[in-house]
């Protein structure tokens, strides 16, 4: 099968620039890690419960690596490593302390292996015949394609939110908030890495 994607347009810096347009995937679904599982176990003589473990124990262990500044190399998938960023703007006169302040976690960078590469060489992509630029333009409906979201995911990332409504990514973190302050929405993840869900109620649960 398939990459599907579709054309969008760049916001414009000001009302005389020309517009032009960047291509979007247009991904087809998520795989649960319980899909995952199930796939390793039917290829191999492991448990689903032998698989579960080692998936758990290599997610705790990279992110022990990460934390004393190592890069990890895991075969056949690539190389994970720690990057950094900065509070505000620095310059050269500032002093070193006042730098040092500044630096800040800021996620994982992922460059993948030569044979994931090789696995992937053969993708094809397609442009969608599905209409993917209709952005709900009310309240009521927004809610009617979130509830049908939550029928065959368990899960909501601002991301997905995103791509879901066809949203610059300030307005879908409005809209989190304002759904999570309504009482609409969980958050089962963390204030930097949030994963909502539907409180009981809404959203079709």
């Amino acid at each position: 099968m398939a990459i599907m994607y579709d054309w969008f347009e760049n916001p414009k810096r000001s009302a005389d620039e020309e517009t032009t347009l960047h291509v979007r995937p247009c991904f087809n679904g998520t795989v649960s890690t319980k899909a995952v599982v199930r796939k390793i176990q039917q290829r191999s003589s492991l448990t689903p419960g032998d698989v579960v473990a080692v998936l758990t124990e290599l997610s705790q262990i990279v992110g022990e690596e990460l934390q004393e500044g190592r890069q990890v190399h895991i075969d056949g998938l690539g190389y994970f490593a720690p990057t950094l960023t900065v509070e505000g703007r620095i310059t050269p006169d500032m002093p070193l302390r006042d730098r040092n302040r500044k630096v800040r976690f800021k996620g994982v960078s992922f460059r993948m292996d030569k044979q994931l590469n090789q696995n992937i060489s053969h993708i094809q992509v397609e442009m969608t015949r599905w209409e993917t630029h209709s952005q709900p333009s009310t309240a009521d409906e927004r809610e009617q394609q979130l509830t049908e979201y939550f029928r065959e995911h368990d899960f909501l990332t601002r991301r997905n939110l995103q791509y879901l409504l066809n949203l610059k990514r300030t307005t879908a973190t409005t809209l989190l908030q304002q759904w999570r302050t309504e009482g609409k929405l969980l958050n089962q993840g963390t204030g930097k890495q949030p994963i909502y869900v539907p409180a009981p109620g809404h959203f079709g649960r």
